[in-house]
């Protein structure tokens, strides 16, 4: 029994004694993530007030976004925390173990920024986060439900709660779950359902907080639904939508794999089932699309009637040509889409010949140029006949581009040095 009652008042001891030596370590890395966040170009963040006790400290921050460049006046947030420190945190709503967890109320200024729209934003949105032991830090963003009204127009935004994790700015782990809007102004009304994201992304090249990271893994988008009325016409339809984004690196060339599908979409009077597009971009050099990063952040930056500077287009046309040396490929694996009248379906693959693109004079000719691609797909006649186009299809029937295969169209088609052909006939463009 004494055993046992040593023991809990050492742990006890334990537990009241860490949170000073904790206390030293949470100051230490905050600091840290200050001074790195600060290596962004145009965001300032600093740190007006610390006052540190034995188990927490309060904390007072301003962070401000330069946004002169966009031709709006800049974002300021005045922070104000509640950090506690481990290495057990009792929160209002939770418990949690690490070395510190903060509970930030916020407020956001903006001159250019409607009054009530901050309102909204500064009493609506909660803000918190937990470094643990092995200093990940999850950020938790959590919205309450909303309302915004015009005098013409109320906007109603549904809860939303979000959580990541960012490991040694190396890795990237988060979830986020929104229940939707509706907006409705003078007769138009447009209705969200849920959105659910979730990501496992990778560091691979440059840093996350500087804003130049690129970064591999899974990212998934699911939305339950989106429709547009306009004056109790259901205008457009789209359920059960999923987005699906996931990027490898093998022998520093990227591969980026595109998935979208909806069951159902519905537009123009027209409703199509089981839509799917699948995009495969590969064999792009980590290496040069970093270097690009700056120059087009610098173009993208500039007004838009600038035009780049003869330094910047020859340092892009230098990187271009890199880029091309690694053969980059597009494919579209699978556009498809469930008509009433059958089902649509469609590849495609585009390659640029590198011999024949002319880094030296970048506009869209010299693309066109070097552009290689084939593709092909079936469409069921029934369904373009729809549109009164049949006796057109029936005519490229009889000349030998198109094919016709029971109640189907098909067609294979390639473009080669700017001449196109179908079905191994030459297509006059």
């Amino acid at each position: 029994m004494k055993k046992l009652i040593i023991t809990v008042i050492l742990i006890t001891a334990s537990l009241l004694i860490a949170p000073k030596f904790i206390g030293n370590i949470v100051e230490q890395e905050r600091e840290k993530s200050r001074v790195e966040f600060n290596k962004n170009e145009g965001i300032s963040l600093t740190t007006e007030k610390y006052t540190r006790g034995w188990f927490g400290a309060d904390v007072t921050s301003e962070l401000t976004i330069n946004l002169e460049g966009e031709g709006l006046a800049n974002l300021t947030l005045h922070l104000e925390e509640e950090v506690s420190f481990g290495p057990v945190i009792i929160t209002d709503n939770n418990w949690h173990i690490g070395l510190g967890y903060s509970a930030a109320s916020f407020k956001v200024s903006a001159d250019e920024i409607d009054e009530n729209i901050m309102t909204l934003i500064n009493e609506n949105i909660h803000l918190s986060a937990l470094l643990s032991f092995d200093r990940s830090a999850t950020v938790f963003i959590e919205t309450d439900k909303s309302n915004y009204e015009t005098d013409d127009s109320t906007i109603t935004v549904a809860p939303s709660l979000s959580e990541f994790t960012f490991s040694n700015n190396e890795h990237i782990t988060g979830t986020f779950s929104w229940g939707g809007l509706e907006f409705n102004k003078s007769g138009e009304r447009l209705v969200i359902g849920h959105i659910d994201m979730a990501a496992e992304q990778h560091v691979v090249s440059g840093d996350y907080l500087q804003g130049t990271a690129i970064l591999t893994g899974d990212t998934r988008l699911e939305i339950q639904s989106f429709d547009v009325y306009s004056h109790n016409n259901h205008a457009f339809s789209l359920n059960d939508a999923s987005f699906i984004s996931i990027v490898s690196l093998d022998d520093d060339l990227l591969t980026v794999t595109l998935k979208q599908s909806a069951k159902e979409i519905m537009a123009a009077e027209q409703r199509f089932n089981s839509l799917n597009l699948d995009i495969v971009l590969a064999n792009i050099d980590i290496n040069v699309l970093q270097e690009l990063k700056p120059i087009m952040t610098e173009i993208s930056s500039s007004s838009p009637n600038e035009e780049p500077s003869k330094e910047t287009m020859y340092a892009l046309s230098g990187l271009i040509e890199k880029l091309l040396i690694k053969k980059p490929n597009l494919k579209v694996t699978d556009l498809s889409v469930v008509t009433e009248e059958g089902k649509i379906m469609s590849e495609l693959n585009v390659t640029i010949n590198q011999d024949l693109f002319d880094v030296n004079n970048l506009n869209s000719m010299a693309l066109v140029t070097a552009l290689n691609a084939d593709a092909k797909g079936t469409v069921p006649l029934d369904f373009l006949a729809k549109f009164g186009i049949a006796a057109i299809v029936e005519r490229f029937v009889v000349q030998g581009y198109l094919t016709k295969q029971e109640k189907n169209i098909n067609f294979d088609a390639q473009y080669v040095e700017r001449q196109l052909t179908i079905n191994g006939k030459a297509f006059q463009l």
